[in-house]
């Protein structure tokens, strides 16, 4: 009997076990068996067990008075309404709605003598309610598990603390059966009723296409009645290129606001198929192709209309992977305003920025119109003249077709590391290098690619030969041929005894520019394209002005070069006695003379020093041709002059220029050959003596005032032994009679 008792109870008491492990798998909770649970305020409505569920929840149910949606995360990712018709779901809502159910606290349960029927109408929870169910995958195939369910009624009257002292935050009336039968209403935090001010047909995504811009390789765009444009790249990190209807490069800060409109289109309403009224064919379609397969993304947009209630004009659009339609907005709605919008207006128009920099700050938080993707070939192509950065240009040449005038220019690597800067040296005509006027090099590199053209003069069509267009401008005989070489692979490996790239260096690049009448206006203007591309451009005179076959334009601005370790005498010629000071560089020590009279111990050390320094330092204002008759005379009788005598090892410049990058280069196309390294025994990049003798040199600077009358008085100067004649300022003139002597 007592057996019999005890196993009837065990029995019973298995039953009521597996009861409980069945309501905990469907609900997550034991509480549905009493219909009771212990909120506490501050705490979340869900156990910590169910909240850390959130992240794999792939279902959501929201009902409310009169629909219902069911809404469904796929492999990717992405969040669809399945019911009443396949649509994508916003992923604002779908953040929204996960982000309220896992930070929600409750603040306060009305007792359960004011759950009457008036109350639930008072509070929303029958009148207005949303009920939301979270499901995750179950370990049983087809089925879900429940982490979550709720009811949302009104917002409350009430704020409640954030939790940091000083925030408040709204609050809601809601309502769960989630735990049995509580039929409590509850005060919690947050509010995300305003997500469903539209209905649940607004949870639809209001954005016609979702990509990623990074994986966009290829967009076209058709409209009716033009032609069709094409732009395509390589990779994301690869430059933009327009292959239809020319080929050219492409902007790639037009291409990717282009993108960035086209993932901010955001209609104003997402319409049931049935309840739109799409008249006539699509006026315009954009075709995007990525990295996630040959299937392209479609956008087709119909003609604009002007609606008769807000008189906005819109466009209706479609994508084929979805069914619905949305309502876009063609334009910006009319400016109306008093004096303050025009002020503004005005403002977000000045030049306070960087040109990029306030396209970005207009473009990051301005509204998208599909007027915004009408964008012509001319808009979407680049107008640099080269895409070459000046950093990555070792060498340079310039010539002429129609004389033997020519200017080479090589880089000099610095250190970045150890303070150096780049230097480049010229040659003139295939003369041996001298340093030359970096600023002037780099403001000619920087200006191929930063300077815009002031125009596209023509295309070539794909596959036509340019040549016959490139004649028309005067190309074929252009007045400069600028030919550009890349810097030399730096990755390197020695196979079989042999120096050789890893990677293939970058062949030369070449330009030609020319003065020429322009077909279209009659009027004579700059033309230049680049040889083997398939565009004319009409160039800005900026770009131009900064290219010449003068030497003068590319020497160095320093008035002479001076080792301060070769200085031996300095001499300043003053109306008097000249003053003479002889130096000693190891033992840091001057003496001197004045006329006859001995001033070592006058000569203050620091001053002779410091103007040694300022004498490496001088440079002109502008380098003058030899030949200039007024500075000529102005010199019969300097005022003053400064003699350096120095002692140089031969050849100095080779060890400068031993470390010049070499880069052998292929002819056949035409490329100069001042690009190419010459013969060691001429050209100065590969010549260097180890055992090196010495040699004197003078260098003799002779100044006088120029025209007395001008605005800006300046200074004629000359040196002596070249005879190169030059200005100087009126302040570095004024520096070269300094006193060196405490007298």
């Amino acid at each position: 009997m007592h057996a019999t008792l005890k196993t009837s109870a065990l029995a019973l008491l298995a039953a009521l076990s597996a009861a409980l492990v069945v309501v905990e798998v469907r609900d997550g909770n034991l509480s549905s068996i009493t219909g009771w649970y212990r909120f506490e305020p501050g705490e979340p409505l869900f156990s910590q067990a169910n909240l850390a569920q959130l992240e794999n929840v792939d279902w959501i149910r929201i009902r409310d008075l009169h629909d219902e949606i069911v809404c469904q995360k796929d492999a990717n990712g992405v969040w669809w309404i399945e019911k009443p018709f396949r649509d994508r779901m916003s992923t604002g809502a779908v953040e929204a709605i996960l982000a309220f159910t896992t930070n929600t606290r409750l603040v306060d349960s009305l007792p359960l003598n004011n759950t009457t029927r008036q109350s639930l109408r008072e509070y929303g929870v029958e009148t207005t309610p949303h009920t939301i169910t979270l499901k995750t995958p179950s370990h049983e195939k087809g089925k879900r598990h429940t982490v979550a369910r709720f009811t949302l009624g009104s917002p409350t009257p009430w704020m409640a603390d954030a939790g940091n002292g000083k925030d408040i935050i709204p609050t809601v009336y809601l309502r769960t059966d989630f735990y049995g039968r509580d039929e409590r209403i509850h005060v919690v935090t947050c509010n995300i009723l305003p997500v469903f001010k539209e209905g649940l047909e607004g949870l639809r995504d209001p954005h016609p296409l979702l990509f990623d811009p990074e994986s966009i390789l290829s967009f076209t765009l058709r409209r009716e009645g033009q032609k069709e444009v094409h732009l395509a790249r390589a990779s994301a990190e690869s430059s933009w290129a327009v292959t239809a209807p020319f080929l050219a490069a492409g902007d790639g800060e037009k291409a990717d606001g282009f993108l960035l409109d086209l993932l901010k289109l955001r209609a104003r309403r997402v319409l049931n198929p049935a309840d739109a009224k799409l008249e006539g064919k699509p006026e315009m379609q954009v075709e995007l192709h990525g990295n996630w397969g040959e299937q392209p993304m479609l956008l087709d947009l119909y003609p604009e209309f002007e609606d008769a209630n807000d008189k906005r004009t819109y466009r209706y659009a479609k994508v084929p992977d979805r069914d619905s339609v949305f309502l876009l907005q063609a334009a910006p709605d009319v400016q109306r305003g008093g004096s303050y919008a025009t002020l503004m207006n005005a403002v977000l128009e000045l030049p306070l920025l960087p040109e990029k920099a306030m396209g970005q700050i207009r473009s990051g938080n301005r509204p998208a119109y599909t007027r915004n993707l009408e964008l012509t070939p001319d808009q979407l192509r680049s107008h640099q003249f080269s895409d070459l950065a000046a950093s990555d240009v070792a060498r340079l040449s310039i010539r002429s077709l129609q004389s033997a005038d020519s200017i080479s220019l090589v880089k000099i690597p610095g250190n970045t590391e150890g303070g150096i800067n780049d230097q480049w040296m010229y040659s003139e005509g295939g003369k041996p290098y001298k340093p030359a006027d970096t600023n002037a090099a780099v403001s000619l590199l920087h200006g191929m690619r930063e300077i815009p053209v002031d125009e596209v003069a023509a295309d070539a069509a794909p596959g036509e030969d340019p040549r016959a267009m490139a004649a028309q401008y005067g190309l074929d005989a252009p007045n400069y041929v600028l030919s550009l070489l890349p810097n030399p692979c730096n990755v390197r490996a020695v196979i079989f005894g042999c120096d050789l790239p890893l990677v293939k260096d970058r062949e030369a690049r070449t330009f030609l520019i020319g003065r020429h009448t322009d077909p279209k206006t009659g009027k004579k203007a700059w033309f230049g394209m680049e040889l083997g591309g398939s565009s004319v451009y009409r160039l800005n005179t900026k770009f131009t002005r900064l290219i010449s076959l003068r030497a003068a334009k590319w020497k160095s601005k320093n008035v002479t070069t001076i080792p301060l370790a070769a200085v031996r005498r300095l001499t300043l010629g003053y109306k008097q006695a000249p003053l003479v000071l002889d130096y000693d560089h190891i033992g840091e020590s001057w003496t001197g003379k004045l006329g006859e009279k001995d001033v070592t111990p006058n000569i203050n050390i620091h001053r002779a020093e410091y103007y040694l320094r300022s004498l490496q330092q001088l440079k002109v204002s502008q380098w003058l041709d030899n030949t200039d008759e007024d500075a000529i005379k102005a010199l019969e009788k300097p005022v003053f002059t400064v003699k350096v005598e120095l002692e140089l090892p031969d050849a100095p410049e080779a060890a400068t220029l031993a470390n010049a990058p070499h880069t052998e280069v292929d002819t056949s196309d035409g490329t100069p050959e001042e690009l190419l390294s010459a013969a060691e025994e001429e050209d100065p990049l590969h010549t260097l003596e180890t055992k090196q003798k010495t040699h004197k040199e003078t260098r003799t600077i002779e100044i006088v005032p120029g025209d007395n009358t001008s605005d800006t008085p300046f200074f004629y100067g000359r040196l002596k032994e070249t005879g190169e004649l030059f200005i100087l300022r009126y302040e570095d003139a004024q520096g070269l009679a300094g006193d060196m002597l405490d007298l």
